[in-house]
């Protein structure tokens, strides 16, 4: 079987067969025994066992037949994978090779993909005669997540991608804190519209659930405040453009009081205002 293939196919030929079967099926009724019979399958919970075996033979009858005509699994093709393993994808889907494409359960197969952390969004659909379409929207890594002395990758809504295999993921931003994944999506805006301030960040440590605390790579700590955050990161960015405050041999930076800007030097001196 041909696994996650990525360039166009050429299916002319195919559907040209599979329109073939699919009239040799109308023509002995066994295409609208499959539609009623899967359209059914929901309906038939509510009656007798002996009903139920009944029922069960009838469909795997038919599936057998439609197989035998053509309409059974020879490949799989997905689009959109990237990072989730090729064996973990087929594990969730559980769709073997020959087995009746009718007899594919679209809904369950979402569902189970749907489990992967890594997976945002999927869609699953048959081609007839033998492909099944597998179309995945993965997350997207967006900072490192430190907590308890654990390190993950997470993405803007938060969610816990991997904790392993680190490497490629060290450009990422790093948060740190218990509630920090909550809202890494509002830090990573705010430091999207301040390159300057983004590209010196070490990490981000989420304090009390209500603000951050930005660590930078010349060793000062800059506090923000709990509300409006986007203007005094603004104000910090015009310090640096204007009086080169990251320069200075300071330890931090208070930006948690309105129009204030309290620095506090290395040296055991006065906390002076900017």
């Amino acid at each position: 079987m041909k696994f996650f293939k990525r360039k166009k196919i050429d299916d002319s030929r195919s559907r040209r067969n599979a329109r073939l079967r699919l009239l040799r099926l109308r023509k002995f009724g066994l295409l609208a025994g499959v539609v009623a019979l899967i359209g059914a399958a929901g309906f038939t919970g509510y009656h007798s066992g002996s009903f139920k075996k009944i029922s069960a033979w009838v469909v795997t009858q038919t599936l057998d037949r439609t197989a035998a005509a053509g309409f059974k699994v020879k490949d799989i093709l997905v689009t959109g994978r990237q990072q989730i393993p090729a064996e973990e994808l087929l594990a969730h889907l559980s769709i073997k090779e020959n087995m009746p494409i009718f007899g594919v359960d679209i809904a369950e197969a979402q569902q189970s993909l749907a489990d992967i952390t890594w997976i945002k969004d999927v869609s699953i659909s048959r081609r007839l005669p033998d492909k099944i379409i597998v179309e995945l929207k993965e997350r997207t890594p967006a900072a490192l997540w430190q907590y308890r002395q654990k390190i993950s990758v997470i993405d803007r809504d938060g969610v816990v991608l991997t904790s392993d295999n680190l490497d490629a993921w060290q450009s990422l931003p790093l948060v740190v804190g218990e509630s920090a994944p909550q809202s890494t999506a509002g830090l990573l805006d705010l430091l999207n519209a301040e390159p300057a301030i983004a590209a010196l960040l070490v990490s981000a440590v989420r304090v009390g659930g209500r603000r951050w605390d930005l660590r930078l790579q010349n060793g000062i700590a800059v506090k923000l405040p709990e509300q409006d955050t986007e203007l005094a990161l603004r104000r910090l960015a015009t310090a640096e453009e204007q009086k080169h405050i990251f320069d200075r041999n300071i330890v931090s930076i208070d930006l948690r009081q309105p129009e204030k800007m309290m620095v506090s030097p290395a040296a055991d001196t006065v906390k002076t205002n900017i």
